[in-house]
Parts: structure tokens; sequence; C-alpha cells
């Protein structure tokens, strides 16, 4: 357990692992025929990741950990990315594989799902059709001239001096909506707004929602 002040409010932070897990039972799952793999956790499965490691080197294979992503924050694998041929996840659900991918840009990804006890790999198909609708996006943007950004007050998300640094460079008549609670069918009551800017978690998406950090990029 950690405790720490964010934004002038006491947080403390516990730990949320999976105990008891037999991870040894479907490690068999795993087939990936790269040499070099990153390893790659939500916090939830961190503490399992040392006996994956073990069956992959046995398997012939090279393993560096790169730890648990915390968030949208993959840093680690994104120091890691050009040691390596693939990542392999360990974890459930696709928020944290979506933004390893979005991070690296890496397009070799398996997922090994100690939930479901399944091992897939991510399509590159699946990795092209994210890159056409994220610039979808971003071409919306480009021929708007009205557009809302979007800020969150939850810790670890506020962005609101990069929103205000937005607002007064991008061009557009812009107006910052800032709430703790983001509800994107809220945004349909304002109808005059034809693009929001997501200046908060990037995996907050919705129709006429693109990330700001996706128009940074141009």
């Amino acid at each position: 357990m950690e405790e720490r002040t964010i934004q002038g409010v006491k947080t403390i932070f516990v730990p949320a692992e999976v105990e008891n897990l037999n991870i040894n039972k479907f490690l068999k799952k795993i087939k990936i025929k790269e040499n070099k793999i990153g390893l790659v956790s939500s916090i939830q499965f961190v503490k399992y990741l040392d006996k994956v490691k073990l069956y992959l080197e046995k398997e012939g294979k090279k393993v560096v950990v790169a730890g648990q992503m915390v968030g949208c924050n993959a840093g680690k694998a994104i120091q890691l990315k050009d040691k390596v041929d693939a990542f392999l996840f360990v974890g459930s659900g696709e928020f944290h594989p979506l933004e390893l991918i979005d991070s690296t840009k890496i397009k070799k990804l398996y997922f090994l799902n100690p939930v479901t006890e399944k091992f897939s790999k991510f399509k590159e198909e699946e990795l092209e059709m994210l890159e056409k609708r994220r610039r979808a996006k971003v071409s919306k943007y480009l021929m708007t001239d009205k557009i809302g950004i979007i800020v969150s007050t939850k810790p670890g998300q506020h962005a609101l001096k990069a929103a205000l640094k937005f607002k007064e460079t991008c061009g557009k008549e812009a107006y910052v909506f800032m709430s703790n609670e983001i509800d994107i069918n809220r945004l349909e009551d304002f109808n005059d707004i034809e693009v929001w800017v997501n200046t908060c978690c990037p995996r907050l998406e919705g129709k006429g929602i693109v990330s700001l950090r996706d128009i940074q990029k141009l």
C-alpha cells in the first residue's frame, strides 16, 4: 500500500493482485515464432511474469521483462521496442494492449489472458483498421471550425494547461469542457460542437472524438 498527495488530496494506492493463480497449467498454449520477446502485464498479474519468462526461456526465447503498465503509461515497453521482435501481454481486456500497440508501434503483439486461459495474437489487419479510423478522425478535425476540448479533473488525467494552450493555438473556435466523470452521451447535448478533442484518457472514444495526442502528431 502506498500513500501520496495528488492535487492536494491524500490518495491511498492499494495493489490489486490476483492470488493463487495456477498460470503454469496454460503456459503451454503460448505459441510465439519470434525470438526476442518483451513481457508486459497489468498490475493484477505482474507477479506471474517471472513464471512466464522462465517458460519462454526454456522454449529457447530471449526474454526481457518490461513489467506492468499503469493506466495509459507504456514507458517501460517503449524503451524496449527496438530490442524485441514482439511483445507478450499478460492480462485481461483490450485497454492496455491497444495502448501498448499505439505507443510502441510494434506490429507483433500476443495476448495471454489468465482469466479466460486463452492465448491469441493481435492481427495486423486490426492495427491497420485502427490507424484508418484514427486518420479519419484527425481529417474531420482539420476540416472543422468549432470544437470542444474535453478535460478530466481525475488525478493522472487532468491536463487543463495542455487544453488551454491548445485552445489558444489551434486556430479554431474552441471551448473547454471540464468534468470529473466524462459521459460521452452527454456530449450530444452540445449539437453545435462538431468535433471533440480528448485531453484525458486516450481510450475515451466515440463518434466525433479525437485524441489530442493524435492531433499533435501532425
